[in-house]
């Protein structure tokens, strides 16, 4: 089974049956598959956007409004429908995720959840009435990271590096091909902080110190404390809380390779944690993206005193 038919997997019948039909060389470059209620099921590929017919054929450019039933659409009974079978009927296991706006199924995809939030004293704890879905299809790039790799190792050491790029650029999957790279055959000793399961779907990172489903902040700690790792590898640095546990662990001489969102220099110096972390001296490479057009091609690796002297400049 490919990866893009492992990620519909958890779908309603009528839903999968048409997904199954969609074509490969179109499978094979999908990157999230999307539900709305009331709108045409939609693949988004690196170039481009395709609805789908009722029989899984793929249209590009349709006009929803003028297709009529032609496309494959998504009522609220079949979006509730598909919400349950990604949960397992069991909403309550996933709460903790559903607060931070995801779900993770048992394919080892995340998948984007939009709807009605449910507030309390200025927290979200719930979201109900879901109205979208966007399915992430998770993708095995084995390799992908190689030059990476050989850029951030110097003899017994490994370097520190922020890894940033837009949605889909990549990210996760370089970090993850780093981590299987730096601990094949004991060559290094690599912490994952797998806080949302992602990581380590399917026990690939079995050479690694996996923390799973433990917040970053907290498995940083626990990793420089308990695990002695030469890096730490973890997915989305965003918040103060995290930077503070990574200059700890600075500190006590780990490496540290994670990711961000950003889409280039300029959203990178305008998200305080981050720029924090950089001045802080965390990180002596920062790697770009190509962008989700190019997935897994960096563009540029710059040496962070580089990047704040011509900042400062």
């Amino acid at each position: 089974m490919d990866e893009f038919l492992r990620a519909a997997g958890c779908l309603p019948p009528f839903l999968l049956n048409a997904l199954r039909h969609v074509p490969a060389a179109v499978r094979a470059v999908t990157q999230e598959i999307r539900l709305r209620v009331h709108a045409p099921v939609c693949l988004s590929t690196p170039q481009k956007e395709w609805f789908l017919r009722l029989d899984g054929a793929p249209v590009m450019g349709a006009d929803p409004q003028k297709s009529g039933s032609d496309l494959l659409c998504c009522s609220a009974s079949d979006m509730q429908s598909a919400f349950h079978l990604l949960c397992e009927h069991s909403i309550h296991a996933h709460q903790e995720e559903l607060r931070c706006g995801y779900i993770r199924t048992k394919e080892g995809c995340r998948v984007g959840v939009a709807g009605f939030g449910v507030v309390e004293d200025g927290r979200v704890v719930s979201i109900r009435n879901i109205t979208s879905l966007c399915i992430r299809v998770a993708r095995c790039h084995t390799g992908c990271a190689g030059n990476i790799a050989d850029h951030l190792v110097f003899g017994q050491d490994i370097r520190s590096a922020l890894i940033c790029g837009e949605p889909s650029s990549g990210k996760s999957s370089i970090l993850k091909d780093l981590a299987e790279q730096f601990s094949g055959g004991g060559r290094f000793c690599v912490s994952v902080i797998d806080e949302r399961g992602e990581l380590s779907y399917g026990g690939e990172l079995s050479g690694c110190d996996v923390l799973l489903n433990i917040p970053k902040a907290i498995g940083i700690q626990q990793a420089v404390r308990c695990l002695a790792p030469d890096v730490i590898l973890f997915d989305e640095l965003g918040s103060e809380e995290e930077v503070e546990a990574l200059t700890s662990g600075l500190y006590c001489g780990v490496s540290v390779i994670t990711t961000a969102h950003c889409r280039d220099i300029d959203t990178l110096l305008h998200r305080p944690a981050l720029l924090k972390a950089i001045r802080g001296g965390i990180f002596e490479y920062i790697i770009l993206l190509a962008g989700r057009r190019q997935p897994g091609t960096v563009s540029q690796i710059i040496k962070t005193g580089e990047l704040l002297s011509s900042c400062s400049g």
